[in-house]
């Protein structure tokens, strides 16, 4: 799983998964500098085809008013009604996620409305959520769906009304097929394995691993850490000495390292879902005035840390990581509108990932920290989204 790049191919990968004003890059660059190869089947194909179509200033507008207001008429007077139901869209990684799937939406001319809500978090309100998609009627629903197998229910009903209803980035509710069309996302235990790799192969000496997830009892962290519990036998001496929420936040971040801070003499490695929310863990150790001397690896690819990474400057500071994935919200909207059409979808769509280092060239402060190197959203649009 895990792959070695020489320096200058590294940076030139790095370069290349910088989002582009237009995007300027064909279909199958954007798939090879995100994914790591070209063959991904049909869905992850079409999604993106249609994210590589031009930014137009008109669709840009568009696309941020929809953003800001939570749902948009995107006056294209198409009949199609695509609703996001977030289950914690209060992060910077969530925010882009959900810029992915609206200006997937907007490539669609037959999509006439979309709509986007936020649980934060509450189980309740996703299902109520939900339900209120369901009474709108409307003909498709993505799912982030932090609250697992509770949603299962309302997804079914959602399903027997005629909705056609996709989730994505490793969340489960009961079975993709039978309860609602198709699941999006990595092999979400092998990404738990790849971290435990990834974090002995930057240091082989490597003992004390430090697991931080998210949300308290998400099913994305716990299928991960499960997965890498299992890989660590596979490294005589290595193990995870603690599991720790964070809330996918800086500062519920550095709360918990800290804390293991003052438990452990050592910490050897860190594995995490956020990267952006790792910069906390780096605060934590500045306020102990420790070093940095650890391996971290991530899923995804916030650049602030990365340009943390480079102003450090620590040889025993290393990072690995696989790719924000924000546009998997992109990947689900695809295969809803393609079963729309009548097309084949699958019940599960696998999303290809690898595990790469972070080298120095990679930071460019001219955008914004929050970003994920890998988004599918334009520069442009990013700016703007975040602009103070």
């Amino acid at each position: 799983m895990l792959r070695k790049l020489g320096t200058t191919a590294a940076v030139m990968m790095s370069l290349a998964l910088l989002p582009t004003a237009g995007f300027a890059q064909s279909a199958d660059d954007l798939m090879k500098a995100r994914l790591g190869t070209i063959d991904a089947g049909p869905v992850i194909t079409e999604a993106f085809t249609r994210a590589a179509m031009p930014v137009t200033d008109e669709l840009r507008a568009k696309a941020l008013q929809c953003w800001t207001d939570n749902g948009c008429d995107t006056g294209t007077g198409g009949a199609v009604t695509v609703a996001y139901a977030d289950g914690f869209g209060e992060n910077v990684w969530r925010r882009v996620t959900a810029m992915e799937f609206i200006q997937q939406a907007l490539t669609y001319p037959e999509i006439g409305h979309i709509k986007y809500t936020s649980a934060g978090g509450d189980a309740a309100k996703a299902i109520a959520d939900l339900r209120s998609y369901i009474a709108e009627g409307v003909d498709v629903i993505v799912v982030f769906a932090d609250a697992g197998e509770a949603l299962g229910p309302t997804i079914r009903e959602a399903k027997d009304a005629g909705i056609l209803v996709t989730v994505h980035n490793g969340t489960e509710v009961g079975t993709a097929g039978a309860d609602y069309l198709s699941n999006i996302a990595e092999d979400i235990c092998g990404l738990g394995k790849g971290f435990v790799q990834a974090v002995v192969q930057g240091n082989p000496e490597a003992k004390n691993i430090v697991a931080l997830g998210g949300t308290p009892g998400n099913p994305l962290s716990k299928t991960w850490q499960d997965c890498a519990e299992q890989e660590t036998a596979n490294f005589p001496g290595v193990k995870i000495v603690a599991r720790e929420d964070t809330n996918w936040t800086q500062e519920g971040t550095l709360t918990a390292v800290a804390a293991d801070l003052a438990r452990f003499d050592k910490i050897d490695g860190y594995i995490y879902e956020y990267a952006d929310g790792f910069r906390g863990a780096l605060r934590a150790y500045d306020a102990a005035n420790k070093p940095k001397d650890f391996v971290v690896a991530l899923r995804t690819d916030e650049q602030g840390l990365i340009c943390d990474w480079e102003d450090a400057n620590h040889d025993a500071f290393k990072i690995f990581y696989s790719s924000g994935q924000n546009f998997q919200s992109r990947i689900a909207l695809t295969a809803a509108m393609m079963a729309k059409a009548g097309q084949q979808v699958p019940e599960h769509v696998s999303v290809p990932f690898s595990m790469k280092s972070v080298v120095k060239g990679m930071c460019d402060k001219s955008l914004p920290m929050e970003i994920s190197v890998s988004s599918l959203v334009d520069t442009a649009t990013l700016k703007a989204m975040f602009a103070k």
